[in-house]
């Protein structure tokens, strides 16, 4: 069955018991035989037990799922979605297209599978949330303002050509996937996101983007922690200094 999988889905969690198995169940009618959920997830062990039996009921036998709980405690978005991509490299010798969202349900499931079966060549491809026809929905004025202004500021100083470069749905072609994974990881958090993209953008690989709706979680609490976003903050600003 691994060598008919072409397309492979990520979903980096932690401690996600209610909106990740509620958007196992409104995809898993988008995907075929051709497709694979690689779900890596930090949560603590008895967790990630109840996380995995929901994710089981919640996908039936409607799609190919690999549940990935092996790292041995909070690593970081980032950090989870590499280790996702060495395991699909590994698994899936067939793979043509790697894609990876949050697994909050902020990323709807029609903008996750309209990413997923869209016809761009591009080598990465972002949903973005700042394009003329996206939208954010539920956002407070502050988060606002900080994502518009990490967006504005981040491509500009390092010469990435995207509106949108840190969010997290997105979809890669295995090149840049290989090329990722051939340079040493910097950051850990959600500005891996940036990292990736401005390592594809080197490479002379092809970036391009497509309007989303984005909505705030409905479902659970985030778990992201004033250190991991302070984290994040200087691994913003060690990305403008040494990518300039």
């Amino acid at each position: 069955m691994r060598n008919l999988i072409s397309t492979v889905l990520i979903i980096p969690s932690y401690m996600e018991t209610l909106a990740l198995p509620k958007l196992l169940l409104d995809l898993k009618l988008g995907l075929t035989e051709k497709d694979a959920i690689v779900i890596i997830d930090d949560s603590p062990p008895k967790i990630f037990e109840e996380i995995k039996q929901r994710c089981l009921e919640s996908s039936g036998d409607l799609m190919n799922l690999f549940m990935c709980n092996d790292f041995g405690g909070k690593s970081g978005r980032g950090a989870a979605v590499r280790r996702g991509m060495e395991l699909v490299l590994s698994k899936f010798p067939l793979v043509e297209t790697i894609l990876e969202c949050d697994g909050d349900g902020s990323h709807r499931p029609a903008d996750i599978l309209k990413i997923k079966n869209s016809t761009s060549e591009a080598d990465l491809l972002v949903g973005s949330r700042y394009l003329a026809n996206s939208k954010i929905v539920g956002w407070s004025v502050s988060r606002r303002t900080l994502s518009w202004f990490l967006n504005q500021s981040i491509p500009r100083l390092v010469k990435v050509n995207l509106t949108d470069i840190t969010n997290g749905l997105r979809r890669y072609s295995k090149k840049a996937v290989i090329e990722i994974l051939s340079t040493k990881q910097k950051n850990t958090g959600f500005i891996y996101l940036s990292e990736q993209a401005i390592l594809i953008s080197r490479a002379n690989m092809v970036l391009s983007e497509e309007p989303i709706i984005f909505v705030d979680r409905k479902m659970g609490e985030s778990t992201v922690t004033w250190r991991e976003l302070f984290n994040s903050l200087r691994g913003v600003l060690k990305l403008i200094l040494t990518n300039r």
